[in-house]
């Protein structure tokens, strides 16, 4: 988390973190986003371990790691009689930043997720926002602030997110929940849909940075009710935009 309000704003490495770095880690980067791909669709089988250990260039001992994780995550499931298969997308772990991030613009549940992810913030990002207002310490008040002035174009891509990740997992943290923390890798994860799909529709004005700073302001005045109904409002923006995007990549 940003301790000092007036630094720039950097991503946290929120990525396959309980991994080894090395083989391991690219080769479950390498599957995973394989999978989300579509490149091998549900109830498929995936590569045999020889045909694995020969196209990546690595060791049995990590293609079965590698596995390992991917059952971890929902992804496939394994079994003597017909080796590794992967799983219906309903099963994945659709909470887990590592799932989430390994679709991109082409895979076949993106635009899905976006909209699914935005509808849960909906639920639960308002009341963290009320509950910020009130818990919230004058560290906090002050990154939530810093944050949402930092959410413009004038900073660029890579800034803006690490802003707007910083505003949205401050608030969680500072709402002195335990479980809304928790969802901070959740906020991570889907920021990056916002930004590879979302902000292609947002006009190019500073709109964002103004909604932003909006719910920065609720919270470091104490006012817990507007907190909640402007966080409401500025989500709601997004689900409309998620849901022209599903429109948009529906099967026609």
């Amino acid at each position: 988390m940003i301790k000092d309000p007036s630094c720039s704003f950097e991503l946290p490495d929120k990525t396959l973190t309980s991994l080894p770095t090395g083989a391991v880690k690219d080769t479950v980067e390498h599957l995973g986003k394989c999978i989300a791909r579509g490149d091998f669709p549900t109830g498929n089988i995936l590569p045999k371990e020889d045909e694995l250990v020969e196209t990546l260039g690595v060791s049995r001992t990590v293609v079965r790691e590698a596995v390992k994780v991917l059952c971890g995550k929902g992804l496939v499931r394994t079994a003597r009689r017909y080796g590794s298969r992967v799983c219906p997308f309903e099963e994945w772990n659709l909470l887990d930043p590592d799932v989430i991030r390994w679709h991109d613009q082409d895979s076949p549940h993106t635009a899905r997720l976006y909209a699914e992810a935005t509808d849960l913030r909906l639920i639960f990002e308002p009341e963290a926002a009320a509950l910020a207002a009130v818990h919230a310490s004058a560290e906090q008040r002050k990154t939530i602030m810093k944050a949402a002035q930092s959410i413009h174009p004038d900073q660029g891509e890579n800034v803006m997110i690490a802003a707007d990740y910083a505003f949205h997992a401050t608030i969680l943290e500072a709402s002195g929940n335990l479980m809304l923390s928790q969802l901070q890798s959740l906020i991570y994860a889907v920021l990056f849909f916002s930004y590879m799909d979302g902000r292609k529709e947002e006009p190019e004005d500073r709109t964002t940075e103004r909604r932003h700073i909006e719910v920065a302001e609720a919270i470091q005045n104490g006012e817990a009710e507007l907190a909640r109904s402007r966080m409401r409002n500025m989500l709601s923006e997004n689900k409309a935009i998620a849901e022209s995007i599903v429109a948009t990549k529906a099967p026609r």
